[in-house]
């Protein structure tokens, strides 16, 4: 699986991914008793440094890479943690004592609303070898269960701002008197940050029926690409190498701010981060991201207008076309033709990366 992440071989990733989760539920339904369990589910410490708790939490990282990348839906994806993952945001204390803690939490609200966005979210699926990345078809969703889950869950994203506030605060008041480049817990904190702001942009943006409504959310992006930013000078501190990892860093994050932040600094500065720090997190390339919100941002920009990207000229349905061999892809997206007409135009252009 690694291989071929790093070669740029998604959908055989994918694949593996998949075949790893039918692997490790063998494994839960075999061996795991109800200690275990509730480890497993991580509603106990997962500090354990046995193959099997490794191997797990591996596999929770790659949860959201495979559900990120494509709109299919697969029971053994979503095996590895059930009811437990409710029992544990029920458990969510009023104020955060640990970095670890907020991550805990924060990791669980991430993994539970990828499982809703893939589970529960209607998306067209287009003829192979394209494919749509999946948040670039949620919009203006009105089906009532789903609204219900997706408020419940933003609920749950509210109390876990609501216990970090304080925490983040104190982090930050101690993080004057010693460099916080070397704070472990300082970066634990700031990644689990930036991912819950980047997760509420993703729960807003399937009920969302105007793009123009994210342009209240500059706050918002800018503070995920200043998190962002440090993360990255944390991990280029120790190597500049390419690097490639499991877990879900900036990339997600960056390149949902290249694509729904229209403000023209906080998105050039996004792309900028992708493209000058080169990594593969699970099956997500940030070079690949970068040029594809560069493209974004060339097309919608176009018909900018006083420095605004009128609502008419923002663009949907982004679908991707890889050509393995070339290390290139067709991209392909809609955008209506004027203000006056919904009639749309299917904007192309070939990259490589």
């Amino acid at each position: 699986m690694c291989f071929e992440a790093w070669n740029g071989n998604q959908d055989l990733a994918i694949k593996q991914i998949q075949m790893g989760f039918k692997l490790i539920q063998a494994w839960r339904e075999e061996e795991v008793d109800e200690m275990d369990e509730r480890r497993f589910v991580g509603l106990e410490s997962s500090m354990s440094d046995t193959v099997e708790d490794e191997l797990v939490r591996v596999f929770k990282r790659l949860d959201v890479q495979a559900i990120s990348f494509t709109s299919e839906s697969t029971p053994e994806r979503h095996a590895l943690v059930l009811s437990g993952e409710r029992a544990l945001l029920n458990r969510m204390p009023p104020v955060f004592t640990s970095a670890r803690d907020a991550a805990t939490y924060a990791n669980a609200l991430v993994r539970q609303t990828m499982r809703f966005f893939s589970e529960q979210i209607p998306l067209p699926i287009p003829p192979p070898p394209r494919i749509y990345f999946p948040m670039h078809g949620w919009w203006g969703v009105k089906i009532p269960h789903v609204v219900t889950i997706q408020q419940r869950i933003m609920t749950d994203v509210l109390r876990w701002k609501a216990a970090d506030a304080p925490f983040w605060r104190q982090l930050n008041m101690e993080g004057q008197d010693h460099a916080r480049d070397r704070d472990e817990d300082y970066f634990l904190a700031t990644v689990s940050r930036m991912h819950i702001q980047i997760l509420w942009i993703g729960l807003i943006t399937i009920c969302m029926e105007n793009e123009c409504d994210f342009d209240q959310y500059f706050d918002v992006f800018r503070d995920v690409v200043n998190l962002a930013e440090y993360a990255l000078e944390v991990q280029n501190a120790k190597s500049k190498a390419p690097k490639f990892t499991f877990d879900s860093l900036v990339v997600i994050p960056l390149y949902m701010v290249a694509f729904k932040c229209r403000e023209p600094t906080i998105r050039r500065k996004a792309v900028r981060l992708l493209l000058d720090n080169p990594r593969r997190e699970g099956v997500w390339d940030s070079v690949l991201g970068g040029k594809m919100g560069e493209w974004a941002m060339t097309v919608e920009e176009e018909f900018m207008e006083d420095g605004k990207i009128p609502e008419w000229a923002r663009i949907h349905w982004v679908a991707l076309e890889r050509d393995k061999q070339q290390r290139s892809a067709m991209l392909s997206c809609e955008q209506r033709l004027g203000p006056s007409t919904a009639e749309v135009v299917t904007r192309r252009k070939i990259i490589t990366w």
